[in-house]
């Protein structure tokens, strides 16, 4: 099922920079663009993390302009990101071997973090788990831009 635009278009998923009050940036998140009208929306299994990054930068209390890239805190926005280095055309193939050769880096950071009973880092690990086997490419037409 692939996203359509309200102009009538299919939309394809590109990384893009996420500007906040003009103070707040966050680089590559993945979002539906439409390349026939330009149109942009965040993907909605990713907006409520873009959100709480958002809110935890406000929190900061900075003076001037912030940034984070997304791809730091999000196992598919990193993912994604490191697809479109390889440049590979095959998106939805290298997407899911580059995301299993994830899955399984993880897995072995998760025994790692058991053995040495890290229940903090095994949390972190099991989010991450969870971001990149809730997302399947096959459901969008994906493009990087």
């Amino acid at each position: 099922m692939n996203k359509r635009c309200n102009c009538g278009h299919d939309m394809d998923i590109t990384l893009r920079t996420v500007v906040h009050a003009r103070t707040i940036e966050i680089h590559h998140v993945p979002v539906y663009t439409c390349a026939e009208c330009d149109y942009s929306e965040l993907l909605p299994e990713l907006k409520q993390e873009v959100i709480q990054l958002m809110k935890k930068m406000m929190q900061e209390e900075r003076t001037g302009k912030m940034s984070a890239y997304f791809d730091d805190v999000n196992e598919v926005a990193s993912v994604l990101k490191e697809c479109v280095d390889a440049g590979g055309w095959h998106l939805d193939e290298l997407f899911q071997q580059i995301g299993e050769e994830r899955v399984n880096h993880l897995l072995d950071l998760y025994l790692m973090a058991k053995t040495w009973n890290d229940k903090e880092w095994m949390c972190d690990i099991q989010r991450r788990l969870k971001q990149i086997s809730g997302f399947r490419t096959e459901t969008y037409r994906v493009k990087i831009s």
